[in-house]
């Protein structure tokens, strides 16, 4: 059965492998930066779990008293189409709702057809297109939420 609870320090070796295996090497967060966002909102950082093994995370914070932002989401290869990602963003979603937050925004990196199409299904909007958003040159989709 599939519980979805807040992430614990002990949590990050399987979040690291899973946004290993997720995301190129290119655009992998670091383990400092999720200890970083985990130091600095713990409540926006949230595992998937199966038989006490993490299967997926997502994590988000607000960006100030009107609106939050979902900073990265991913779930382990073998949980994937299973609705996972959707409940694990539902559950960050609800969470800015109970901080009366109005809106949620998130990048996609703009070749990323399925995460474009996955938040949309979620009900979020291409708001913009940035051009050069990350380090590398890619550029990213704004996508933007109301709540």
């Amino acid at each position: 059965m599939i519980k979805i609870r807040k992430f614990l320090p002990s949590d990050l070796e399987k979040v690291k492998e899973i946004e290993n295996i997720s995301f190129s090497k290119r655009q992998a967060y670091s383990r400092k930066y999720f200890e970083k966002l985990h130091q600095n909102y713990p409540q926006g950082f949230i595992v998937a779990e199966n038989d006490k093994e993490v299967i997926g995370y997502t994590i988000g914070r607000p960006r100030n008293n009107q609106a939050g932002e979902i900073i990265s989401i991913a779930v382990s290869p073998n949980w994937r189409q299973q609705g996972i990602g959707g409940t694990l963003t539902n559950v960050l979603i609800n969470h800015f709702k109970e901080k009366n937050l109005k809106e949620i925004s998130l990048h996609v990196r703009t070749e990323n057809e399925g995460g474009t199409a996955f938040y949309q299904n979620l009900g979020f909007k291409i708001l913009e297109t940035i051009k050069n958003y990350y380090q590398n040159g890619d550029n990213a989709c704004l996508m933007i939420k109301e709540i």
